[in-house]
């Protein structure tokens, strides 16, 4: 009865709400002060805050969330590493990849989420009430746009193949997007970076704002995947030879830690503070910018701010575990770092690439930890001394070497941390694209055309660099190219983006990536799914799931 009556009182009053709004008019909102595009993207400044946030959702590809969230992308469950903790875990397992699963679908939406600024950004360019200072700025503003317009274009192309192309920002509800084909996506790509390597600034004194040899570096890669290999090979040269800024490979000491006679250049890369242009490294492109301090930039922080940088805790051995199990005395020892040892190289990475290395300084064991030792904290009734190296006869279960003690490449730790905070003080801005990698953009180019001694030559810029014997143009293959960018890129390239414009999920997987991943891998997953939850709300028109899922 007392339902009935609520909702007969619920029906009366809109009854009455019906009768009385059509003289009503009161009851309209008319908003006074509201932001618009048309009203808040007025002057440079404006733009310049808006445009902050496709840098800050590319932080958040690096530092989003704990677990291998983040990991996948660089390669998780291919050939260059894999979740070491359990066997039936995504991508170890490829069967459990889905359309319903949120390390695919967190990427695909924040591609869109770039694209979404981009487009308002481009939008709000061509407002004739906009204060600009000059045309060249106004172009410089709608290149950043486009750059990264064209750069999550080409995301989203590599691994899930073709997408709904949206270059105007979406003012209403729309639910009939189509699927453009996967070439017209790359062209798409094409055509906005080509718009940015134009426009875009030679240098800038913003650390890790956008310049254009950036443009250039992912150009390349786009006209590869077009089959346009002149255009890529001169988008390479333009940043390889200067013509879009004063770009060099490293090769001599630099940096906070240059002093320290035993470390190498190679390392000094890595060390922190040292990615930036302004800090006197001339090979990175495009970084990505975190700081310690709280305001600063460590996406899924906590107190302090740097107390969860995922890269090294995920990516290194979880060594200082050992004295959980009994083996120390409670301390951590050797060096300091607090990797969980999430993802570990896979044999292929670790063993494999570095056979007939030589002197390879990428190699040694200041970038690759290969030597653990006890410290003066080992238990005495061990047996031990300090200083002596782990015997294989101490490492007794599967977890010791697979978890605990595995090669750490330097690139993801450091043996210094902030504060001398052993527990995960170590925070440095990461590489989106390196110089070293334009070289072998150019090298698959040359490869395209069949300039093999060209191909060669371009490697071998690479390979000297690292003091690594030189190969041939009888080497040159793709497989050869891929073994050569996981020596010089492991866990900096995003892997599964490189295998996916290849079409070598499947094949190098199969062949190279641990045992899990190369049972359950399935020629289909050389394309990711279509997030479930975009197809199911597209109601005006049908968007087909990749096949296989």
């Amino acid at each position: 009865m007392k339902l009935f009556r609520n909702i007969l009182t619920i029906a009366s009053v809109g009854i009455m709400m019906m009768s009385s709004c059509k003289d009503a008019d009161f009851l309209a909102e008319q908003p006074t002060d509201v932001l618009l595009t048309s009203n808040a993207l007025l002057n440079k400044a404006q733009f310049d805050v808006m445009s902050a946030s496709m840098y800050r959702n590319v932080q958040l590809f690096y530092n989003s969330a704990d677990g291998t969230k983040d990991a996948w992308i660089l390669g998780l469950g291919t050939d260059v590493c894999f979740d070491p903790r359990d066997a039936s875990t995504k991508f170890n397992n490829w069967s459990i990849v889905t359309a319903q699963d949120n390390y695919t679908n967190d990427w695909f939406n924040s591609q869109y989420n770039i694209i979404k600024i981009a487009n308002t950004l481009i939008a709000g360019a061509a407002n004739p009430e906009v204060t600009w200072a000059s045309e060249a700025i106004k172009n410089a503003t709608i290149a950043e746009a486009r750059f990264f317009r064209g750069f999550a274009y080409r995301n989203l192309a590599n691994i899930f193949g073709g997408v709904p192309i949206v270059d105007k920002p979406v003012a209403e509800a729309k639910d009939d997007f189509v699927r453009n084909s996967r070439e017209e996506c790359w062209a798409f790509a094409k055509a906005d970076l080509e718009f940015a390597r134009t426009y875009l600034p030679l240098t800038t004194t913003s650390p890790g704002r956008v310049v254009r040899a950036a443009a250039d570096h992912f150009l390349s890669e786009v006209n590869i995947s077009l089959k346009d290999y002149d255009g890529a090979i001169a988008a390479a040269t333009r940043v390889i030879d200067g013509t879009d800024g004063n770009f060099s490979l490293v090769k001599a000491r630099f940096g906070a830690r240059a002093a320290e006679a035993d470390k190498n250049y190679y390392y000094d890369l890595f060390v922190m503070g040292n990615q930036n242009t302004q800090a006197g490294n001339n090979e990175g492109l495009m970084v990505a910018q975190f700081e310690v301090t709280p305001t600063g930039g460590v996406v899924n922080g906590g107190v302090p701010s740097f107390s969860r940088p995922l890269i090294e805790r995920m990516m290194w051995c979880n060594y200082w575990g050992l004295a959980k199990i009994g083996y120390t005395t409670g301390v951590a020892v050797d060096s300091t770092g607090r990797g969980v040892g999430f993802v570990r190289p896979t044999n292929y990475t670790n063993y494999t690439i570095w056979r007939n290395a030589g002197n390879d300084i990428r190699n040694s064991e200041v970038c690759i930890k290969r030597k653990y030792y006890f410290g003066p904290g080992i238990a005495p009734s061990t047996g031990f001394k300090p200083k002596d190296l782990i015997p294989k006869s101490f490492l007794t279960t599967r977890d010791d070497t697979m978890i605990y003690v595995f090669p750490n490449w330097c690139k993801f730790g450091t043996d210094k941390h902030i504060n001398a905070q052993p527990d995960n003080g170590y925070v440095r801005d990461f590489y989106v694209a390196r110089l070293s990698e334009t070289y072998l953009l150019r090298a698959e180019a040359y490869l395209g055309k069949g300039l093999t001694s060209n191909a060669a030559a371009d490697i071998n810029v690479v390979r000297a660099r690292a003091q690594a014997p030189l190969i041939t143009s009888a080497d040159v293959s793709i497989d050869y190219i891929l073994d050569e960018r996981a020596r010089e890129l492991y866990g900096e390239e995003f892997r599964i983006l490189t295998l996916g414009r290849l079409g070598l999920v499947y094949d190098r997987t199969k062949r190279y990536g641990s045992p899990e991943s190369a049972a359950s891998i399935q020629q289909f997953n050389n394309l990711m799914p279509i997030p479930q939850t975009a197809i199911d709300r597209n109601i005006g028109a049908k968007i087909n799931q990749n096949p296989g899922y």
